[in-house]
């Protein structure tokens, strides 16, 4: 009897967020293969690399946006049947120059991977449609967003 022994894939990446008085907004993306529906930038580890180091690589290479492990904050994930997603919380504020990296709410264009559509930010409250991999997911940090701004 053969039995198959296989991984699950685990792909890992960042919720960048901004945060005041009045609204919260998440950067969330579109891949181009995706028609209407939104998630965060991420992607799979390669070989044995670290789940934050896999984070922070991805969110790079489809950001173009440099990130320092020291500055993510909660981690949420959300397993599924054949990928399982891990997302860290990062404040936007941390970003030297941030401002450099959009025009308003988008993602500049020559920052966006070829892999991506789109990237922009949104209101928590007024959200796309997610992707159904990621959509417990955006509920749980949307409302540990909501939680954290009360305490501020």
């Amino acid at each position: 009897m053969l039995i198959k022994l296989f991984s699950k894939t685990k792909a890992y990446g960042i919720c960048l967020y901004q945060m005041n008085e009045n609204n919260i907004r998440i950067l969330l993306c579109k891949s181009i293969n995706s028609k209407k529906r939104w998630g965060f930038l991420k992607g799979c580890s390669l070989n044995r690399e670290l789940p934050m180091i896999t984070a922070q690589r991805e969110f790079l290479e489809e950001s173009g946006i440099i990130t320092y492990i020291k500055d993510y904050e909660e981690y949420f994930e959300q397993r599924n049947e054949d990928k399982d997603i891990g997302i860290w919380l990062l404040n936007a504020n941390k970003i030297p120059n941030f401002h450099k990296y959009f025009i308003q709410d988008d993602l500049k264009d020559y920052f966006l991977s070829m892999e991506n559509s789109e990237a922009k930010f949104f209101e928590v409250d007024d959200l796309p449609k997610i992707k159904s991999k990621q959509k417990d997911l955006v509920k749980d940090i949307i409302r540990f967003l909501k939680n954290k701004r009360q305490y501020h």
